[in-house]
């Protein structure tokens, strides 16, 4: 007898209301988007089963994550829980764990449509266990959802088969079981390292789809620009890139031409996936397989030997050629049609700031580009994290995106000096003077140095609140809440504001220096630098 749990805590007609009032802009005939969520080890910690709501840990990330996509998809829950069947936890103290995490979201203003629980063993082979897509179908004929346009969250393999079964996209999510079976996911671009980034991914696929509903065909378009020599801006989740095939010469040297990029400054590569290394590098290193299986897709760029199929444009002349994945759908959507790696450096005025929404890289680049796939807001809002693994051991190039802590646990410690090589440009971003605002800049790193000259107009780039001192022109606050995330996203926009406010200087104060913040720190370094 199949057994289902569920906890509901709205009944269908105002389930339907609220659908209604989320006004999620993709209804088809009627029919509305969800996001079908896992449990343990996706929106809460996984600790075995658990009896009672004070074994509940939620993510910090949860609430504010299924907040944002409340705004446009109906939320449901679909767990499950074998150790009702085995005996270990009952089918009441799973509901009331159930009813706990729907009336903590609550609280949070994140209304779950529906919990969906399965409780049999694997083996009793019922036809609601996962990835059997009995719940979901369940969730459409019961409050209308339209499962192509819905998308399952979850840490485990199950989840995303569950979602390919159903109709709908999977995002498999490396907390919980995720990176214990990353190895299984291989063909899956939909990896991300938890809820907040499940979340972009989602809105991100929800923005796409949208804009190819108003431009039927925009990006297969944007691919044969590619493939014929062109060049498409297009969005990463670290800033947007300026991007040309990577075998064709004449459409790289436009890059560099629409760039004002000096040609002994390399480029990278980006895959639509690790099978396509074989094209550009010719080895790949024990470590660097490591950091592609932790990373990939993700802000981060390996360093490595090059194929001779690589054009010594692309490389700047070097040995090596420099490659990444990139962590968003549309950019790995482009590349996959386009068929080949696209070079891609920053879509900006070489040296300046880095654009984060397609509207920077209009501003800047205008005409020069044929093609600007508009993304929306970039998730990260730094460049890449570049590690090379032309030395021994594995070299910091530059900063990133990705925190060199989280690196260093996965491979083990990084030369954080310049390679041996000096005077090569090994990477973008390793001239001294990057990333600048026309405005000068200046850094500071107490906040009691925070003042503005006398008779000048300047701004402040502060990183928690607004400065004791008056007198500033203008002020940016990176987070309010110190978020470092929330600062990395927000640097490059904030410092084109007040780059374009007619000041007579910026001044900017300094993030702790960890984690994302080290990648704050270089950039800002970087535009201050040689402006005593």
């Amino acid at each position: 007898m199949r057994r289902r749990l569920t906890e509901n805590p709205l009944r269908p007609a105002e389930a339907t209301a609220a659908g209604r009032e989320n006004g999620n802009g993709m209804e088809r005939h009627g029919l509305t988007p969800a996001v079908f969520l896992d449990r343990d080890g996706t929106i809460i910690e996984d600790r075995g089963h658990l009896r009672s709501p004070a074994d509940v840990v939620f993510y910090p990330d949860t609430a504010p994550a299924l907040a944002r996509l409340q705004k446009h998809f109906r939320l449901f829950v679909v767990t499950h829980q074998p150790g009702i069947a085995g005996g270990v936890v009952s089918a009441d103290e799973v509901a009331r764990v159930n009813a706990h995490v729907v009336a903590r979201l609550r609280g949070h203003g994140v209304v779950i449509t529906e919990v969906y629980c399965c409780p049999h063993r694997r083996d009793e082979r019922c036809g609601c266990i996962k990835p059997n897509p009995f719940f979901l179908r369940e969730a459409a004929r019961a409050f209308g959802v339209d499962l192509a346009q819905s998308f399952v969250v979850g840490d485990h393999p199950h989840d995303v088969a569950l979602a390919a079964n159903a109709g709908a996209a999977g995002i498999y999510v490396l907390t919980g079981h995720g990176l214990k079976h990353r190895a299984e996911m291989r063909g899956c671009k939909a990896i991300v390292p938890g809820i907040r980034e499940a979340a972009d991914w989602v809105l991100a696929c929800r923005a796409m789809r949208m804009r190819e509903a108003a431009q039927p065909g925009l990006l297969d378009r944007a691919a044969a620009l590619l493939r014929g020599g062109g060049l498409v801006a297009f969005p990463t989740e670290t800033v947007y890139g300026l991007g040309a095939a990577v075998f064709d010469e004449k459409a790289v040297a436009r890059v560099f031409e629409a760039k004002r990029r000096p040609r002994f400054d390399p480029l990278i590569a980006h895959v639509s996936g690790p099978g396509q290394l074989p094209l550009l590098a010719e080895t790949v290193p024990p470590a660097a397989e490591d950091l592609i299986g932790r990373f990939w897709p993700g802000p981060l760029t390996l360093v490595l030997p090059r194929s001779a199929a690589v054009p010594d444009l692309v490389t700047a002349g070097l040995g090596t050629v420099a490659v990444r994945m990139p962590r968003h759908p549309v950019a790995l959507e482009l590349i996959e049609r386009a068929g080949a790696p696209v070079a891609a450096p920053s879509a900006n005025v070489f040296g300046h700031t880095s654009p984060t929404t397609a509207g920077h890289v209009i501003e800047q680049l205008g005409g020069a580009v044929d093609m600007v796939l508009d993304g929306g807001p970039c998730a990260v809002g730094v460049e890449s994290t570049i590690v090379s693994f032309a030395c021994a051991p594995p070299a910091l190039l530059r900063p990133g995106g990705l925190p060199v802590e989280e690196i260093e646990a996965a491979v083990g410690p990084l030369d954080k000096a310049r390679p041996p090589d000096a005077g090569a440009v090994a990477a973008p971003g390793m001239l001294p003077r990057h990333y600048a605002t026309r405005t000068p800049l200046r850094l500071v790193a107490r906040r009691a140095a925070l003042r503005p000259a006398a008779g000048a107009r300047t701004g402040a780039l502060v990183y928690r609140r607004a400065p004791d001192a008056g007198g500033f022109a203008a002020v940016e606050i990176l987070s309010a809440d110190g978020d470092l995330r929330e600062a990395a996203a927000n640097l490059f926009g904030a410092m084109r504001r007040l780059d374009g406010m007619g000041l007579d200087g910026i001044l900017a104060e300094t993030v702790p220096d960890a984690g994302l913040g080290r990648a704050i720190n270089d950039r800002l370094g970087r535009s201050a630098a040689d402006r005593a």
